[in-house]
């Protein structure tokens, strides 16, 4: 594949992608003026280089207990639907549509998760359906919290668990302030070679130290633990603020779709970016700079 970035015109962050099929479906956050956008949309692509769109895929003008910041769905395919759960004022909403182009309906008319109702912002969901088809939800900045779903998809099958609080370094300490371990927002769910990978950012997203890290585990609810060296996306000069991201596999090569600070010196604006990733010892890395 020939990488360009950024891979989508304008300014876009906190990406999510759905493979459904031989199609891909990224889903962003649309960057603007204090945040305060209030429509979630759509790309479409064939091979993760040309993409289609944006196509409004839900309009918090027809959300009744939200109307502004619009940020970070995490969507999946489950049981011939698509649900999309996603954060509007610091709270987080399910709604659920017939294609992954939408239009989403709004399933509650309330959040599923209120302001800060587990000890953090209520942002940053991710939908992760296993191989045995069973649902989590993720979600969480300054906690993650992970969930398995009923079938409803608006019901929680048990308590929530916490899995920022397992998250420790191959010497088994508990992660020191400033260390990349540390979780601050935007959790992922993959699985490979069937090891449960959990991908997060640390620092705060205008930061240029902005990053993703990662833990591996044998169970979806832990205990994960980490390398010493867990930075995903490498340092660069330019490509900075590297975070917010979700993994795809295509042509059997796992991909990272990250964003990244438009302007490498002090900016709020994002871009949307892709970059393959490699494995050295087991362990993944992606080169910004490529």
């Amino acid at each position: 594949m020939q990488i360009n970035n950024p891979i989508l015109p304008g300014f876009w962050a906190d990406p999510f992608i759905l493979r459904d099929g031989d199609d891909y479906y990224l889903y962003p956050t649309k960057d603007s003026a204090g945040w305060m956008y209030e429509k979630f949309h759509v790309f479409h692509s064939k091979d993760l280089v040309n993409w289609d769109g944006p196509y409004l895929a839900l309009d918090l003008n027809d959300v009744s207990w939200a109307d502004k910041q619009a940020w970070a769905p995490g969507i999946a395919k489950y049981k011939g639907k698509y649900y999309m759960y996603f954060s509007a004022e610091a709270q987080i909403g399910v709604a659920v549509a017939d294609s992954p182009l939408g239009p989403f309906k709004d399933m509650l008319d309330r959040p599923l998760i209120t302001r800060n109702q587990y000890d953090c912002q209520s942002i940053d969901a991710d939908l992760f359906v296993d191989d045995d088809g069973q649902p989590y939800l993720l979600w969480g900045q300054g906690k993650c919290w992970i969930v398995p779903m009923e079938d409803d998809m608006t019901t929680f099958k048990s308590e929530p668990v916490q899995l920022s609080a397992q998250i420790h370094n191959s010497k088994g300490s508990d992660a020191a302030a400033g260390d990349i371990s540390v979780y601050n927002e935007g959790p992922h769910m993959q699985k490979r070679d069937g090891r449960y990978w959990l991908t997060w950012s640390n620092y705060d997203t205008r930061d240029p130290r902005y990053q993703i890290a990662y833990a591996f585990s044998d169970h979806i609810l832990g205990p994960y633990e980490v390398p010493e060296n867990n930075r995903m996306t490498l340092e660069s000069v330019n490509a900075v603020g590297t975070g917010h991201a979700s993994l795809t596999e295509y042509e059997n090569e796992w991909y990272l779709i990250y964003h990244r600070l438009a302007e490498p010196e002090a900016s709020v604006l994002r871009e949307t970016c892709i970059g393959l990733v490699r494995f050295k010892d087991g362990q993944p890395y992606v080169d910004v700079d490529e």
